[in-house]
């Protein structure tokens, strides 16, 4: 049986993680907490397979206690419930955060993100994505070249990339190369170390 720990400063929050994990086969809510101090005493007698955590608590943040959570127990999946913010899904995965749903997430969006991160995959909804490419600055990009960008942005690999669009590895590869061509050495940074390109200019 899989087990996961839920933190949620709000009860709505709450009950849609236990309705999402009432859905599941094989899984059960091992504990639930409303803060940051409270999920750390306890977390370690739990020993959940995955947390579902809002990115604000009320004594803490939601994304350090993420990572602290997976200092103690590497492999753990972790569930963010945020604001849709380029800024804030950038740290979730500079954490190692496997999913990010929007803080006011349905049953059946927490349901796919819990189910996904405990089978050790990741999930980013469409609109979290979208909303967070929104919040990038304004460059004139076509909109596959912007969704590229904003993923790289977030740390996302080539292969992490081509997968999140359904395309191929050599198909990222050349809408990057669009991308440097047009943002010169603002996109050298994100792509250099991973696609080993020439350096624009």
């Amino acid at each position: 049986m899989l087990t996961v720990f839920a933190v949620h400063a709000d009860p709505g929050s709450h009950l849609t993680v236990s309705r999402a994990i009432a859905s599941l086969r094989h899984v059960e809510l091992a504990g639930r907490s409303r803060s940051a101090v409270e999920a750390l005493r306890v977390f370690d007698t739990l020993a959940p397979d995955a947390v579902t955590v809002d990115v604000r608590l009320p004594d803490g943040d939601g994304i350090e206690l993420a990572r602290t959570l997976l200092a103690r127990r590497p492999g753990l999946g972790v569930v963010m419930f945020g604001a849709p913010t380029h800024g804030l899904l950038r740290r979730a995965l500079a954490v190692g955060v496997r999913a990010y749903v929007p803080a006011t997430a349905g049953d059946a969006d927490a349901t796919a993100a819990i189910q996904t991160c405990l089978s050790g995959g990741a999930s980013f909804s469409s609109d979290i994505l979208a909303a967070a490419l929104r919040s990038c600055r304004p460059v004139d990009l076509s909109r596959r070249e912007r969704e590229v960008d904003g993923l790289f942005r977030t740390g996302l690999s080539t292969a992490d990339v081509a997968a999140l669009l359904a395309v191929s590895e050599s198909t990222v590869r050349t809408y990057v190369a669009r991308v440097r061509a047009k943002l010169g050495t603002d996109a050298a940074v994100l792509v250099d170390e991973r696609l080993e390109l020439p350096p624009v200019g």
